[in-house]
């Protein structure tokens, strides 16, 4: 199964970093592709998807930052992504802000019952009475289980994108007092929920690779998987707007890629939140080309190639 490459180079989910400039995410596409990503994974370009422009503005339909623009970037996504889909090829989106796993999650609602792998360094579950900017991106996961201004809840006429009980969150490590009551409970129930340092704990290998097949045999047809580049330690990964220490390494979050990627399950999957204008010496970018390179090893095609020299010889035939 190729990768297929699609860019989302949307930032309408973060805020304004200062009054007079736009979150530089919507140039981690080009970034990620100029650092090789596209020939080191063997993929297959599928060019990008064009986001509504930036207006830095919370819209008064859903009282979030480009709600409106968000939602239809969404469908634009989604329908982007079917063909691939549609081929049995694994789409890698590369975003862009966290709002875009509505796309994702969009995508593959359409095609029948299918989970949501968010492996994440925050929740992603507030809601737009509960914080001052209104930005989506903190509220991705929130949306897409239904929980929100109803635009952007059920997008398409789809409600909820994916149900909580086929979500599975893994590898926050962001306060709870950010969060309603009700939304941390419904991750601690409904949802299958697993922080980071709960994961080292009980060895964060062996603890992934079990909860991935009870989550594959859940019922589920397979997942999407949602990667915020915020969930890897803040000392190799800096470029992202909300920093915070004790993330996971490099290669612990390559393991898990390689375990997901090879669980048969795995129908497409984005990778969010790095911004090169926070990476002048683009040692960040580059971590996360290594990752994505080792991680996804699993699906690229093999190659023949002529047999090695102690092959033994072909049997003779009379």
């Amino acid at each position: 199964m190729p990768i297929v490459l699609i860019d989302a180079p949307s930032n309408l989910g973060l805020k304004r970093p200062a009054p007079d400039r736009e979150p530089g995410v919507r140039f981690a596409p080009w970034q990620l592709r100029r650092l090789g990503l596209l020939e080191r994974l063997g993929a297959v370009d599928a060019g990008h998807v064009e986001p509504p422009p930036y207006d830095g503005l919370r819209d008064a339909a859903t009282a979030v930052l480009h709600g409106t623009a968000i939602a239809r970037y969404a469908v634009a996504l989604a329908d982007a992504l079917a063909p691939v889909l549609a081929q049995g090829d694994v789409p890698l989106v590369l975003g862009g802000d966290c709002s875009i796993a509505l796309g994702g999650a969009l995508a593959l609602r359409r095609r029948g019952r299918h989970g949501l792998l968010y492996i994440d360094g925050h929740h992603d579950l507030l809601r737009p009475e509960g914080t001052t900017h209104g930005a989506a991106a903190g509220m991705a996961l929130a949306f897409a289980t239904g929980h929100g201004p109803n635009l952007l809840t059920r997008i398409d006429g789809h409600l909820p994108l994916v149900d909580p009980g086929d979500v599975w969150l893994f590898g926050h490590r962001d306060e709870d007092r950010w969060y309603e009551p009700a939304l941390l409970e419904l991750a601690g129930t409904a949802m299958r929920s697993l922080a980071l340092q709960s994961a080292r704990q009980m060895d964060i290998d062996r603890v992934f690779a079990r909860n991935l097949a009870a989550f594959g045999a859940s019922g589920i047809e397979g997942f999407w998987l949602h990667l915020d580049a915020d969930v890897l330690d803040d000392r190799v990964m800096s470029a992202v707007d909300a920093r915070q220490p004790e993330g996971m390494t490099a290669d612990e979050l390559a393991r898990l890629l390689q375990v997901a990627a090879a669980s048969g399950l795995l129908r497409g999957l984005h990778v969010s939140n790095y911004d090169p204008e926070r990476d002048p010496g683009l040692a960040c970018g580059r971590v996360l080309v290594d990752l994505l390179a080792e991680g996804l090893a699993p699906l690229r095609p093999v190659e023949d190639g002529p047999p090695a020299d102690d092959a033994p010889p072909p049997e003779a035939v009379d």
